[in-house]
């Protein structure tokens, strides 16, 4: 259902950039954080202030997401005191909520798939995996309650997932449950309005950061950055050779 909704929108899209219209669909993924329990606990669980760092990421992305070591596309809840509830129908405890927000690609096809092959190697398909680390507020250093990666598979336009995630630590193994709802939608977005909406326009309009930086790199030859933002070319073969030769004659 999650990589048919975001087909039906890619298509859609298509059709407005056909029509030259400038209206987009954009993806919105809304994660509620309902409850926090330790199951194991003999009296259940007790009070306590919790945080979360979530994530949504590709399957290929083996970035770590801890409270030392943080992406940038990773969102923070503000710790908050969860206390003890206990019954059948008792009211979130936690109630933190976390949105993701991000564009449908512009030069795709209906399936999602670049024709430009760089893209499509670094950036394969949609995010499709939450990633989701607890922790326990403490005065001098934090206590970790464990983490998952929730799959979105089952996630369509519209519909709403809700289950107990096992958090799992690896020291003391899974021993924290928390209760996640996540939900799914499409936002329609304008374009800025302009005279002639083309495909050139939109990226001068809306550059990708991180193909200008490829293309960067790419262009210099050679170049790496230094800690100041600049570029430093690196000694050419050529010009190597040239040396060993003024040294030989």
């Amino acid at each position: 259902p999650y990589i048919n909704s975001i087909r039906e929108h890619l298509y859609r899209n298509a059709l407005f950039r056909r029509l030259r219209l400038p209206q987009r669909f954009l993806a919105l993924i809304q994660v509620e954080l309902l409850d926090l329990k330790n199951l194991t606990a003999p009296g259940g669980s007790f009070s306590l202030t919790a945080y979360a760092l979530l994530r949504v990421k590709r399957t290929a992305s083996n970035a770590t997401l801890t409270h030392k070591a943080r992406t940038l596309d990773s969102a923070y809840t503000e710790p908050k005191k969860i206390g003890k509830i206990s019954g059948p129908h008792a009211p979130a405890s936690w109630g933190s909520i976390v949105r993701f927000r991000f564009p449908l690609p512009e030069d795709v096809s209906c399936d999602g798939i670049s024709n430009d092959m760089d893209r499509e190697a670094l950036f394969k398909g949609p995010p499709c995996v939450l990633q989701l680390a607890v922790y326990e507020k403490k005065f001098i250093s934090d206590t970790s309650l464990g983490g998952a990666d929730i799959k979105l598979d089952a996630l369509a336009n519209g519909g709403q997932l809700e289950e107990w995630v096992p958090l799992r630590d690896s020291k003391d193994g899974i021993t924290w449950f928390a209760r996640v709802r996540l939900t799914l939608r499409f936002e329609l977005m304008c374009l800025e309005l302009g005279t002639n909406i083309t495909n050139e326009s939109l990226k001068s309009s809306c550059p990708s950061v991180g193909l200008t930086k490829i293309r960067d790199l790419s262009r210099m030859g050679g170049a790496h950055e230094d800690s100041k933002g600049g570029f430093n070319k690196s000694v050419s073969t050529p010009d190597f050779v040239a040396y060993l030769e003024s040294m030989v004659y």
